[in-house]
């Protein structure tokens, strides 16, 4: 298995894809690299994909401590980036991805060409602060069953969970499978977060993308995004929750490659 080890952790990541041009695909908080595989047909036509599981999951490293940091995790991809010799490429991150990726842009701006944020967030607030204290007291009270329960109407639009009862199924399986307790440590630096004072010198082309049905990293967040960064457009995706790569992927890798050059 592919790794790369940085100040004493281990990311695992991946390599795939017909194309020359770099592109970068970030992870939500409760995803592993698996979960890009609805857009992975599209988008290996035509650039050459790099995923990776950040720290605390999937398969990288899950340290002990309270916290892991955006800015740790955005240094942890840049030499992601070093290790393959890729010196520039574009990125997509998608919701907790996609706070990666804005630190990403700012601590490292030379490597990013074009920037795709995904359902996520410009600042951790009081809502969403209130919204993973709701998962936690869910875990610790009724465990993962609960905690599922609680968290679909966030993750999902009405279409999704009337329309597809396999799959929520099927993902309720996938949630026993992770790691609860390095999930907290990403939450806990996710609650950090706030670039409204840097979003303005990020100079990257970005498009900024978001289900209109999405009530987890809702619209104002995404509109924020696009009024503080100098050269970001906004995309709305009608109908769309939160989990783009599974109930709109196909729509989301078009918007992807319309945006970012092959």
């Amino acid at each position: 298995m592919p790794y790369t080890t940085h100040r004493g952790h281990r990311l695992y990541y991946e390599e795939s894809g017909r194309g020359e041009h770099p592109l970068l695909l970030l992870n939500g908080l409760t995803m592993s690299t698996a979960g890009w595989t609805l857009l992975l047909p599209r988008l290996e036509a035509r650039y050459r994909l790099v995923r990776t599981d950040l720290l605390g999951q999937g398969q990288s490293d899950k340290p002990l401590g309270d916290a892991y940091s955006l800015p740790e995790q955005a240094e942890l991809v840049a030499h992601l980036l070093d290790t393959l010799e890729v010196e520039r490429c574009h990125v997509v991150g998608l919701s907790y991805g996609g706070m990666v990726a804005q630190h990403l842009a700012h601590l490292h701006p030379e490597r990013i060409d074009h920037l795709v944020l995904a359902a996520t967030l410009a600042c951790s607030d009081a809502v969403d602060k209130a919204i993973a204290a709701s998962w936690v007291a869910a875990a610790k009270s009724g465990g993962t069953e609960l905690r599922f329960a609680v968290s679909l109407p966030w993750l999902f639009s009405n279409r999704y969970l009337s329309s597809h009862p396999e799959q929520i199924s099927e993902l309720k399986t996938v949630a026993t499978l992770f790691d609860w307790d390095a999930v907290l440590r990403l939450l806990a630096g996710m609650r950090e977060h706030d670039a409204r004072t840097w979003l303005p010198t990020i100079s990257a082309p970005t498009r900024v993308i978001v289900g209109s049905e999405d009530r987890l990293t809702p619209l104002h967040q995404s509109e924020m995004l696009s009024t503080y960064m100098p050269h970001a457009q906004l995309v709305p995706i009608p109908g769309a929750g939160h989990a783009l790569h599974l109930e709109s992927a196909e729509q989301f890798a078009r918007l992807v490659m319309e945006f970012c050059p092959g």
